[in-house]
């Protein structure tokens, strides 16, 4: 595969888009990793269409082709990891909430939630 970046400090390296040894700012608004119990509803369940203009919060369940404020992104969906990937770029963030992935256009990625095959993925943009 042709010039696969992988940009695990594009926004977040699996330590809830903290770098490693850092603390977040008193008062963060960062889940920690691992809670147990049913992920939060969706706002848009299962319907990637609804991020269509950039702005959704949707339910990953393995693997989803999502097109989001016209970026093309595939997002995988694995116990220890969620990771997507654009044209040439592949971001990965390690389990639990908290993580951003952000794109060139101004398309943010957060993962809201996270457990074994599932993650509730909010898209915004700036």
């Amino acid at each position: 595969m042709a010039a696969v970046v992988l940009a695990l400090a594009a926004g977040g390296c699996g330590s809830g888009g903290r770098a490693p040894g850092r603390e977040p700012a008193e008062g963060a608004a960062f889940p920690a990793p691992g809670i147990a119990g049913p992920l939060p509803e969706a706002a848009d369940g299962g319907d990637t269409g609804a991020c269509a203009d950039g702005e959704c919060e949707v339910l990953v369940t393995s693997t989803a082709d999502i097109t989001a404020n016209g970026m093309d992104v595939h997002v995988t969906v694995r116990d220890d990891y969620v990771a997507f990937r654009t044209a040439g770029t592949l971001m990965q963030l390690g389990g639990g909430a908290g993580g951003r992935a952000r794109f060139g256009d101004g398309l943010t990625a957060t993962v809201v939630a996270h457990d074994e095959d599932d993650a509730v993925l909010r898209f915004t943009t700036s």
